[in-house]
């Protein structure tokens, strides 16, 4: 008789020379099904490039792997011996980059690193050497683990398989009942379930997105559509702060965080800032950046659920912010989208009181990731296993897409969303901050050649953008003196997990699009930097 199962996908990871282990992980996950498949209800399916990717000539090989096995992996096993694999387009080579992308996704990763007896004959030396530097990188990690023979090997498996199920299966339990306190306290809020369509008879609505564009370009065509607009930001922003102040909502600050708590606490935020972030999506992209009386509306709009009073706990003081954090990319990628950059102009050069610091600071300072999920909080934002990189940018960068850009291609909108990032890390050098937010940007590789772009567009002042962007850092000769700061900051903080790095290369990237050479690649400027030395 048919049974119901969770089906986890096991992606094998590894260069050609370890061929026995690849098979003797199939092995060791069909064991596993038939001894626990049908008692724990759970399907182990191991999948890999030679036998699970889809050919695809619209994007190069690595990124289609990326985007088919390492994206929708639960479970990640890789295996070295001699050969660290072939360099791809990326930055690394294809192992390397599947690795590093599904830890930054917070899945977990299994490497193993082979010292089986090979003849000295049969090594390439330099790929070798590159092995054992990779296994040095992984080694703080955690992540490697070293076997002698082919059964120490299998049985490690099958072990490791085993232990790595159980925690999957932990955490799923974890995301479900922090998902089901959310939902009671909404309820006991009164917070609308989105799932439940609402009929709302009013002109002006922010309930859906396409609600909120109809009513923000009503809104452009009224004589009264800047007063209309007021009442209505004044209507969201006590929506979001009845939230806030609810008993229900202090309860759960009232806890020790959680995994359960926090992911709680943030979909609550998410749910009652909602409609606002509609509304500012619409705003960033149809309203005149121009206009001093629009530019303030949102600005006000942000600063005030920003704001920060320090009380009880401070990490909860500190995520009461975080509508101001879901409002500030909201706005900050659509009018960058839509190349009207006064409305990012207006929001992170404002500045703010801050009483916790008894003076004025820029609101996006306030706001920074780091602060509105402060200390340890932000690894809890989603359950599951830690995020290594930036757990804050990993979460809202599904979060905004599925809200705002749902049916557009996950490649474009990530170069947006990675660049918008960059922007703000940029922003914070040029008001002297010395330990700027490092996002999603610093790791992904598919939204760098955007990102040269872009930097090399505002350095000539050309494109759709490059005058806007030039302008946002007070023109060229600010821009390249913020350049020079940020790469030394860059450099003096510089982490490195395993061949991922902060970037350090905007100056050089400024100059040669001065000089009329454009730049697409990490590759590319590293080679013609080392040929022109």
């Amino acid at each position: 008789m048919p049974i119901e199962a969770k089906v986890y996908r096991i992606l094998i990871a590894s260069p050609g020379d370890v061929i026995e282990e690849r098979e003797i992980i199939r092995e060791e996950v069909a064991r596993w099904n038939a001894m626990n498949a049908v008692n724990m209800k759970i399907i182990l399916m191991p999948i890999g490039w030679e036998t699970d990717a889809t050919p695809d000539l619209r994007e190069p090989g690595q990124v289609i792997i990326n985007r088919q096995l390492v994206d929708t992996c639960d479970l990640l096993i890789g295996v070295f011996w001699t050969r660290l694999g072939t360099p791809t387009a990326l930055g690394g080579t294809g192992t390397e980059i599947e690795i590093a992308r599904a830890k930054n996704e917070g899945k977990r990763c299994i490497v193993y690193f082979s010292d089986k007896v090979v003849s000295p004959s049969q090594i390439d030396r330099e790929q070798y050497e590159q092995v054992q530097e990779y296994w040095e990188k992984l080694q703080p990690t955690g992540l490697a683990n070293r076997y002698n023979t082919i059964e120490q090997f299998r049985e490690r498996v099958f072990r490791h398989i085993t232990s790595a199920v159980q925690d999957i299966t932990r955490e799923d339990k974890e995301r479900r009942a922090a998902e089901q306190e959310a939902k009671l306290t909404e309820q006991a809020i009164g917070l609308p379930v989105q799932t439940i369509p609402m009929t709302f008879n009013t002109e002006i609505s922010f309930q859906k997105l396409s609600e909120a564009q109809t009513s923000i370009k009503t809104l452009l065509d009224s004589r009264f559509g800047v007063q209309d607009m007021e009442d209505a930001k004044e209507q969201e922003i006590s929506s979001i702060q009845s939230v806030l102040s609810s008993p229900d909502f202090a309860q759960l600050l009232s806890r020790q965080p959680t995994v359960e708590t926090i992911p709680a606490i943030a979909h609550i935020l998410e749910t009652a800032t909602t409609p606002s972030m509609y509304a500012l999506a619409a705003i960033g992209r149809y309203a005149d950046e121009t206009s001093p009386e629009w530019l303030d509306i949102v600005g006000d709009w942000i600063e005030r659920l920003s704001t920060r009073k320090i009380e009880g706990y401070e990490w909860a003081s500190y995520i009461k912010t975080y509508p101001g954090l879901l409002l500030l990319y909201t706005l900050g990628i659509s009018a960058l989208r839509a190349g009207k950059i006064n409305f990012l102009k207006e929001v992170t050069s404002r500045q703010v009181y801050s009483s916790e610091y008894r003076s004025d600071r820029f609101l996006v300072d306030a706001i920074d990731p780091r602060y509105v999920f402060y200390s340890s909080i932000s690894q809890m934002i989603e359950p599951g296993f830690e995020r290594r990189f930036s757990p804050v940018s990993d979460h809202l960068d599904p979060l905004l897409k599925s809200k705002l850009y749902a049916k557009e291609e996950e490649a474009r909108y990530i170069d947006w969303f990675d660049f918008f990032e960059f922007l703000l890390s940029f922003k914070s050098v040029e008001q002297s901050k010395e330990y700027p937010y490092f996002g999603s940007f610093t790791w992904r590789w598919e939204t760098k050649k955007f990102m040269f772009k872009v930097i090399q567009d505002a350095a000539t002042r050309q494109g759709r953008y490059g005058s806007g962007i030039s302008d946002l850092f007070g023109g060229d000769a600010q821009l390249q003196e913020t350049a020079a700061r940020y790469d030394a900051i860059a450099t003096k903080s510089q982490q490195d997990f395993g061949r991922v790095s902060l970037p350090n290369h905007i100056s050089p990237l400024i100059l040669l699009a001065k000089q009329g050479i454009r730049i697409s690649s990490y590759n590319e400027l590293a080679k013609y930097l080392q040929t022109n030395r």
